[in-house]
């Protein structure tokens, strides 16, 4: 299915977001990804949110020696490309938890956009966490405050890991706040997000807390 660029934005460490236009009616759950494809090479994308209007929204990583991206951050609102899908189980399950904890780095936060919102509204009742972690670009930042302001049981915990950006808030990488901001496994799930490196040492002091793997759910990009 052919999906047309509406919008393109660029964040300072060079990764971009895309908002585009499928020619086809598209449904996904929150989490899910799809194929792109452009040419013969085609590789997978989490699609940062699908909205009511129809449109769908990607945050890429931008790799200068990748097969997909280059060619990417070169199009322009207006042209096309192909997607297939969406595939995936990374998507927000029923739970008996009390809290939901989303652990994300860089554009890692990417499916989380849609997951936390779904979550907000399929459990008014449960206690709902970001955790970001990022160097320069505070993905959706509007969007997350928004969040809080209008979901009391939401709350959005960040931290710049870069000396060189101001910033008033929580500093490091996101794994050294995690047993101060979580404290505790009793009642709690956790969704985490972004590269292998950062999966793997945030499973590790999931650990260290107390975490057992059934309340841990990863993805990697």
């Amino acid at each position: 299915m052919k999906t047309v660029i509406k919008e393109v934005r660029r964040f300072e460490e060079g990764n971009f977001f895309m908002k585009t236009v499928p020619k086809k009616r598209f449904e996904y759950v929150p989490g899910q990804f799809v194929m792109v494809k452009l040419g013969e090479v085609e590789k997978p994308f989490s699609i940062a949110v699908h909205d009511e209007i129809g449109t769908i929204d990607f945050l890429i990583s931008a790799h200068p020696d990748g097969e997909i991206t280059p060619k990417l951050e070169k199009m322009k609102p207006g042209d096309k490309f192909e997607i297939e899908g969406p595939y995936g189980a990374f998507t927000v399950r029923e739970t008996k938890s009390k809290e939901i904890v989303f652990i994300a780095a860089g554009t890692g936060i990417a499916p989380f956009r849609g997951m936390i919102l779904e979550a907000l509204k399929r459990f008014p009742e449960k206690k709902i966490t970001l955790i970001f972690g990022f160097r320069y670009d505070f993905y959706f930042e509007k969007f997350w405050k928004s969040l809080e302001k209008k979901y009391k049981n939401f709350r959005v915990y960040a931290s710049c890991s870069s000396l060189e950006k101001k910033w008033i808030g929580l500093r490091g990488r996101v794994t050294e706040h995690l047993e101060k901001k979580i404290k505790s496994t009793n009642g709690k799930e956790v969704y985490v997000c972004g590269s292998p490196a950062m999966v793997k040492s945030t499973k590790k002091v999931l650990k260290k807390i107390g975490f057992k793997d059934k309340q841990i759910r990863t993805e990697k990009w």
